[in-house]
């Protein structure tokens, strides 16, 4: 069994984060918070999250806990709180189903079957560089990205990180000097390309919450993006498959 208070527009953005990728999750409870790991059926991206106990207003959790989620059904809930409401949550394993607590309305919401849900692992990889840039000109540039292409290249060595789309007669292009960002670790030049679908999704999904966004690349590898919000509390980390020029 778990119980706990949390702020709605936190959980709003749990589920808003994940719904990117899935309909359905597989959500753990365990004495240290929520977290939870899924991949997309086209295998092109995954979400890894953690909401530490410290993110809610109160929590309780007996012992480690998986419950299945319809995505959709959970945000039809959320909309009904105000931004700053806090909403409780909690599951008796005999009752079957989760309580979702909005204001003096009560809903018990039907769980989906976690065994047909497979856990995934993050694959290990060793990503040369990381930047560290403000979250509102990726977005910026992804935005502009969009309406001459359907993919972006991410680029990054010593001195710079750099966007770039081309499309049939035009090119987009944000450069941003190590001045300009927050940090970058990056002993040689780096650079993948990757679909926008997804990425837009992604950057638009971290705009919301965090100023700065941690950005990890290689060369032809996965993109590895992360943002913390609710004082840390809540982290939000996507790994993006790459898209290989022929």
């Amino acid at each position: 069994m778990f119980q706990g208070k949390i702020r709605s527009d936190f959980m709003k953005a749990v589920i808003d984060a994940t719904s990117i990728l899935v309909d359905e999750a597989k959500f753990k409870f365990d004495s240290d918070g929520l977290y939870g790991r899924m991949v997309d059926p086209a295998h092109v991206g995954m979400i890894d999250f953690r909401v530490r106990k410290e993110a809610f207003d109160e929590y309780e959790c007996e012992k480690e806990t998986e419950i299945g989620i319809d995505l959709e059904k959970l945000r039809g809930i959320l909309k009904i709180a105000s931004a700053g409401d806090i909403i409780g949550l909690k599951y008796d394993k005999k009752e079957g189903r989760l309580e979702v607590e909005v204001g003096n309305l009560k809903r018990k919401m039907g769980l989906l079957d976690t065994s047909e849900m497979p856990d995934t692992k993050i694959p290990s990889l060793e990503l040369p560089a990381e930047i560290v840039v403000s979250t509102a000109e990726v977005h910026q540039a992804i935005r502009a990205a969009e309406a001459i292409s359907d993919h972006v290249t991410l680029m990054a060595d010593k001195e710079s990180f750099k966007i770039k789309a081309e499309g049939d007669t035009d090119v987009v292009e944000l450069i941003l000097s190590k001045e300009q960002l927050y940090s970058i670790k990056c002993d040689e030049p780096v650079k993948s390309m990757f679909p926008l679908d997804y990425l837009s999704d992604m950057v638009k999904l971290a705009k919301s919450n965090s100023e700065e966004l941690t950005i990890n690349l290689g060369n032809d590898y996965p993109l590895k993006m992360a943002f913390g919000f609710a004082g840390d509390y809540i982290k939000m980390m996507y790994l993006l498959a790459p898209r290989i020029e022929s």
